[in-house]
């Protein structure tokens, strides 16, 4: 699985591993994430991703509500302290995907069509990959060390420590 993460307000895009995501996200209430040696300040981005359901390449805008179904939210921890665009491990925390109801083209989902098209001109989408928009840049945390503070977002809990 690959993720490819539009940043806020760019037309581009960056790919990420499937490490970066935390598997035990939707398991329990309250999340610890440890921060890496040397990062200095953590950025908690929130955003809305959709999940591949049919795989495509060079998918155009309008055809590309048939390559998904189900969509949903969450947050992605980053830093510039290594470089932009950068995704840590087990560093972004996604919700259980909804249905979106009806049989598409989804009213109001104009943005994840262009960025499918954008994205699978570049690389093939697979079953099972992720398209994230990041909504706004909104928190920046400094990363004390031997402290922690915590960040919530909807039905999220995340324990930042160093």
């Amino acid at each position: 699985m690959n993720l490819f993460v539009f940043p806020y307000q760019s037309e581009n895009f960056y790919t990420s591993p499937d490490t970066a995501v935390c598997r035990d996200a939707a398991d329990c209430g309250k999340l610890v994430y440890y921060v890496p040696d040397k990062i200095e300040t953590i950025r908690a981005i929130p955003l809305v991703f959709v999940k591949i359901s049919r795989a495509g390449k060079c998918v155009r805008q309008d055809y590309a509500h048939r390559h998904y179904s189900v969509c949903g939210y969450g947050v992605h921890l980053a830093t510039y302290d290594v470089n932009e665009g950068n995704t840590l491990d087990n560093s972004i925390f996604l919700s259980e995907a909804t249905e979106i109801e009806g049989s598409g083209p989804y009213e109001g989902f104009d943005f994840f069509d262009s960025a499918i098209e954008r994205a699978s001109e570049y690389m093939s989408l697979r079953t099972g990959d992720i398209i994230a928009l990041e909504l706004e840049d909104v928190q920046a945390f400094e990363i004390e060390p031997e402290n922690s503070c915590s960040l919530s977002y909807k039905d999220f809990v995340i324990e930042l420590r160093s």
